[in-house]
């Protein structure tokens, strides 16, 4: 079942017993990584090597309930401009960052918006505040 509107999360949480999160990560053991995490706290994932697959994959999912995203990926779409999308196009589907680097540029713009995890962080606890995240707008 998908939700009734793309950006309606707790739709999406109703829908699936396993909420879709995408993770948007370039290096490939950190996304095995993450996504064996999350899928072992109960998220069905979808994976994203760059910030173009990520726009695709949330442009074709409309039941995307959250995503983790590295700030500094390959090419021009950076984990920020995928947030600056999902609040455009899905608002209410929390977006959290994450970074093993953060220059002044992207301090400053950390916190705004979107909850931060600094590389390397617990996935188990990102998993956590994810699903207290969704338990909470459904």
């Amino acid at each position: 079942m998908k939700p009734d509107r793309p950006g309606d999360r707790a739709s999406a949480m109703v829908g699936s017993a396993m909420p879709k999160i995408l993770v948007v990560e370039d290096e490939m053991l950190i996304l095995l990584d993450v996504a064996d995490t999350f899928r072992e706290h109960g998220f069905e994932v979808l994976e994203a090597r760059d910030g173009t697959q990520a726009l695709a994959i949330l442009e074709s999912e409309p039941a995307v309930a959250a995503v983790f995203t590295d700030v500094t990926l390959p090419g021009q779409v950076d984990g920020f401009a995928i947030a600056r999308w999902v609040r455009q196009y899905r608002a209410g589907v929390p977006v959290i960052l994450t970074s093993g680097e953060v220059t002044d540029a992207h301090a400053a713009a950390i916190g705004r918006h979107e909850p931060f995890f600094a590389k390397p962080c617990d996935y188990a606890a990102v998993a956590a505040y994810i699903r207290k995240q969704l338990t909470a707008s459904a």
